[in-house]
């Protein structure tokens, strides 16, 4: 599938979110809603984020620590710009953009290196949303068929995945492919000294030192979101406890990860509002609210602070075609 196919797929799916997640609302009663949203949670719920992205950082800069020690704030500097990628950039460039800026002056590790650890981070976090669901099924709303197969689909996949990930790595298949013809010619041993790099980044966790520290970083991270969860549910007024806020906060992270527009627009305001209705009855209004605010505050503190890194870290629109083009 080409970029352009990507593209129409992700707005087709924004488009019907956005459809959905409107669909038969009244819109007075949702700005009623919303204006009585309390501001004092939404900020502590907007600073809880900001540091989580503290916390992201420094289980980032142990992942890249055996290829170079990187500055805290080179790092920390790097995860925001990312989150503003994945904020305004499709195909969730962020993430190449995020590995590329801890990279763009560091001869020890490149691109591809940094987006090996890129990719174990994010398999870091979906085993943390499936640890979530470990605890939360003897809770969990298995009543609703499609919330059940999204989250034994999600699971599923997910598991696949990670045990793919451990057979390439203890079996090296990166050596096993080596000797194919496809792999002997000038663009072959190009693309094979990317795959290198990138199966570099993905066997870190083999050569860190840092495992216990890893764990434990992603241990405080998913607590820092769960407890913004909490606080945004009462912020909202919804009258839900600390088990209903570890269903939303899974569900929530299914959401987000459907392809979509930059910063899932539609498809998590969707997920998360039906989640409320099916799941807790929650009114639909109410639950629409739930979703714009908790939506708005992971995404615009985090997209004007990854601007304002993006500004200084000199990231040239040219630099950003070459790294889509790698994509």
């Amino acid at each position: 599938m080409n970029k352009y196919s990507k593209l129409f797929l992700a707005t087709l799916l924004s488009i019907i979110g956005l459809f959905f997640a409107f669909k038969g609302e009244n819109l007075d009663e949702l700005s009623y809603h919303m204006v009585r949203v309390d501001i004092t949670g939404i900020t502590l719920a907007s600073i809880l984020l900001i540091l989580s992205c503290f916390v992201r950082a420094f289980r980032w800069q142990l992942l890249l620590r055996p290829f170079d020690h990187i500055t805290f704030s080179q790092v920390f500097g790097a995860t925001m710009v990312g989150y503003f990628g994945n904020g305004v950039l499709a195909f969730r460039l962020g993430e190449l953009l995020k590995a590329y800026s801890v990279t763009k002056n560091n001869k020890k590790i490149n691109l591809m290196q940094s987006f090996g650890t890129v990719i174990i981070e994010r398999i870091l976090d979906v085993g943390a949303v499936i640890a979530i669901f470990a605890l939360l099924i003897p809770w969990f709303p298995f009543d609703d068929k499609y919330i059940k197969y999204g989250a034994f689909g999600f699971t599923g996949i997910t598991l696949i995945i990670i045990f793919s990930l451990y057979l390439a790595i203890k079996y090296s298949w990166i050596n096993k492919i080596k000797g194919y013809k496809i792999f002997k010619s000038k663009h072959g041993q190009k693309l094979l000294l990317s795959f290198d790099s990138l199966f570099e980044g993905l066997t870190i966790l083999n050569r860190t030192d840092s495992s216990l520290q890893i764990i434990s970083s992603s241990i405080v991270l998913w607590s820092i979101y769960f407890i913004e969860t909490i606080i945004l549910i009462k912020a909202c007024g919804l009258d839900l406890g600390v088990i209903d806020a570890g269903i939303i906060l899974f569900l929530g992270s299914i959401a987000i990860g459907i392809p979509a527009l930059p910063g899932s627009a539609g498809t998590y305001d969707a997920g998360i509002k039906y989640s409320l209705i099916i799941v807790f009855g929650i009114a639909s209004e109410r639950a629409l609210n739930y979703a714009i605010i908790s939506h708005a505050v992971a995404y615009f503190p985090l997209l004007i602070i990854g601007f304002f890194y993006f500004l200084i870290g000199n990231v040239s629109l040219t630099e950003i075609k070459r790294i889509e083009s790698v994509k």
